[in-house]
């Protein structure tokens, strides 16, 4: 039997967990020694640990080091990526390949990261299919955002840029391959996951389990942990006046997509007033103040920490002293003197 291979991919944060666990729901092996699930992720990341970690090593050396990003996701300001440096890697890839074969007939792996590496894995297996997930780009950065992680709470405005970045490599690589492909959106999916069903047997030619039920997408989804602002939100609304682009790329996205959100860009007028920027500055102060706030706590824990070692310290010095013949020598003459006064 001709061995078939899914590969799913996104944004961070885009909902791909959300879609691997529906995926292996269906039948198809995504791995077997994942990404432990934390409390970013409680469901669990469906991140076979091999492909995840031989990704990140390729992306952060082919980043430009020393340059402002975060390179565990191959992105820098510069989104320079040294894709020449890929071929490197081939033979290595090629074994990791080799051993899922050997151990599924319907294999595949999830994980952002591959989003940047499309090219290369298509070359690898060409007979490869590709489930392409995006989600709407404020609720990717809200989501991003209340991770509360070290650069992006300093940076609140690069998950914007990331997303971007990592969707025109999803947008690009489905207009070369779309009958190789599906592109959907998660908001979407989560409201007709039959849909997605039938596009894997049909337009990708995929057998999935032929007992496969909606009422399982259910058990697998909760609700509580994915979010959406909403079009009528304060930074939904402003970044639409100060940050068209997402809007544009998103529209793009929408336009092909096998399964498109249900989002619809409405028409603006007139020019955004400094006082109406307001909630975005203030949400992105939110996020700054939280980070600044538990740097405060640390330093205050630490402070703590060293007074406590400190009154230890003098706690043992005194004891030392006190039991010193000095210490009962100076006590005696401080007795002595009290008495002389009193007389």
């Amino acid at each position: 039997m001709m061995s078939q291979t899914l590969i799913i991919t996104g944004m961070h944060r885009s909902g791909t967990s959300l879609t691997a666990s529906f995926i292996q729901a269906l039948g198809i092996n995504l791995g077997e020694n994942f990404f432990a699930a934390d409390i970013f992720n409680a469901k669990g990341y469906f991140e076979d640990l091999d492909f995840l970690e031989f990704q990140r090593t390729i992306l952060q050396n082919c980043c430009r080091q020393g340059e402002a990003g975060w390179t565990d996701w191959g992105w820098t300001e510069s989104e320079w990526l040294d894709r020449d440096n890929f071929h490197n890697y081939i033979e290595p890839a090629k074994e990791l390949i080799a051993s899922r074969h050997q151990k599924s007939a319907f294999w595949g792996w999830k994980d952002p990261r591959t989003s940047l590496m499309l090219d290369f894995w298509e070359q690898l297996l060409p007979e490869a299919r590709f489930l392409l997930v995006y989600r709407l780009p404020w609720d990717v950065a809200d989501s991003i955002l209340r991770l509360n992680s070290g650069i992006f709470t300093e940076h609140p405005e690069y998950p914007l840029k990331v997303w971007a970045f990592y969707n025109r490599h999803l947008l690009d690589f489905y207009a070369r391959h779309s009958d190789r492909c599906i592109l959907v959106n998660i908001n979407t999916l989560l409201q007709s996951p039959t849909r997605l069903v039938e596009l894997l047997e049909t337009k990708l030619n995929l057998k999935v389990a032929s007992d496969y039920e909606p009422a399982r997408l259910k058990e697998i989804y909760d609700s509580s942990l994915f979010n959406s602002l909403g079009r009528q939100h304060p930074l939904v609304q402003l970044l639409q006046h100060i940050a068209p682009q997402y809007f544009s790329l998103l529209a793009d996205l929408d336009r092909v997509a096998d399964i498109p959100s249900d989002f619809s860009q409405e028409p603006t007028s007139g020019n955004i007033s400094h006082p109406e920027c307001l909630p975005l500055l203030l949400y992105r102060q939110a996020f700054e103040n939280q980070g600044q706030l538990q740097n405060l706590y640390r330093q205050i824990q630490q402070d703590k920490i060293e007074l406590e070692s400190q009154i230890v310290q003098l706690k043992q010095e005194n004891a030392i002293l006190k039991s010193s013949k000095v210490w009962k020598l100076h006590r005696a003459l401080s007795k002595i003197k009290k008495l002389a006064k009193i007389n």
